[in-house]
């Protein structure tokens, strides 16, 4: 099934028993590969790593967005001070001062400046608990960001589907056409000798008219774009998603690739024309196909 990379998903609940409300906001955009950007509350900003986790187990590519606001009524860590390291300090400093003769006093701001000195106490039971329940906020969010997508992308396999079949009707409609081209070919010969006045030898216009349709022959190529509009269409119609996007954008580079040759062949405006036309679906998908999970 067709899922769009663009989509949100909300959800929020109120953490017990602290009676604050948390509240998720997931936003996916177009992305060659998976990305994610986080923005947490201090409470629960070591579980990064664990959201990464949540959203790559269900997410394959796309530019990801998360933000988790929390009331701050929840247990939070604080400052403190490093009392050991500040022992250390001091002595060092102490014995700084009696090698040196150095007698200047140390203020509060240069103290608390050396590194390490502020540390933030852990409240790892407490915010377990807090993880714990935003998880599941976090999970609900994620869950209805998917269902976006999948809607989406319904809309999305609708229009992929009416353009890859447009293609192949222009393909139906050259491979009509190219009988008659031919056909119309011997008589220009024809005509051409005619005026010319001279004497056509019947073996002679067979083989010129052999060679001309051996140079504008375009049945194989033909073939193959019929064969890859039916691929495109089966990876359509498959239930897994995975690298869909990918795959359709290969097939779409491989129908582009034989329009124009086949445009190049041509040679008659009838066919140029429902060539141009081709492309300019082809183009269409590609955007839409950047689209797709």
């Amino acid at each position: 099934m067709i899922k769009s990379m663009t989509g949100v998903g909300r959800a929020e609940a109120i953490l017990n028993p602290w009676k604050t409300k948390v509240s998720v906001e997931i936003r996916s955009l177009n992305h060659k590969y998976l990305e994610t950007t986080q923005k947490l509350p201090s409470s629960i900003s070591n579980y990064e790593n664990e959201i990464r986790d949540l959203i790559r187990s269900r997410i394959p590519r796309g530019y990801i967005q998360l933000s988790i606001s929390l009331e701050e009524n929840v247990p939070m860590p604080s400052l403190v001070l490093d009392e050991a390291l500040l022992d250390n300090y001091l002595n060092l400093i102490k014995q700084l001062k009696g090698k040196t003769g150095i007698c200047d006093d140390l203020d509060v701001n240069t103290v608390l400046a050396f590194p390490g000195m502020i540390t933030i106490a852990k409240v790892e039971k407490e915010t377990a608990k807090i993880w714990k329940q935003v998880k599941n906020v976090v999970n609900l969010a994620l869950k209805r960001l998917i269902t976006m997508k999948k809607q989406e992308g319904l809309v999305l396999a609708k229009d992929l589907h009416k353009r890859i079949n447009n293609i192949l009707g222009a393909v139906k409609a050259i491979e009509r056409r190219v009988p008659r081209r031919l056909k119309e070919r011997r008589n220009n010969l024809l005509v051409q000798l005619k005026e010319l006045k001279m004497n056509s030898d019947p073996k002679r216009v067979l083989e010129e008219i052999a060679y001309i349709s051996e140079r504008l022959d375009i049945h194989e190529e033909c073939v193959r774009l019929r064969s890859h509009g039916a691929m495109f269409r089966n990876c359509l119609n498959e239930t897994s998603n995975d690298g869909l996007g990918k795959k359709l954008d290969f097939i779409l580079q491989e129908i582009l690739r034989e329009t124009d040759t086949l445009a190049a062949k041509a040679r008659d405006l009838f066919i140029s024309q429902k060539a141009i036309a081709m492309k300019e679906e082809i183009e269409k998908l590609k955007e839409q196909v950047r689209n797709v999970e």
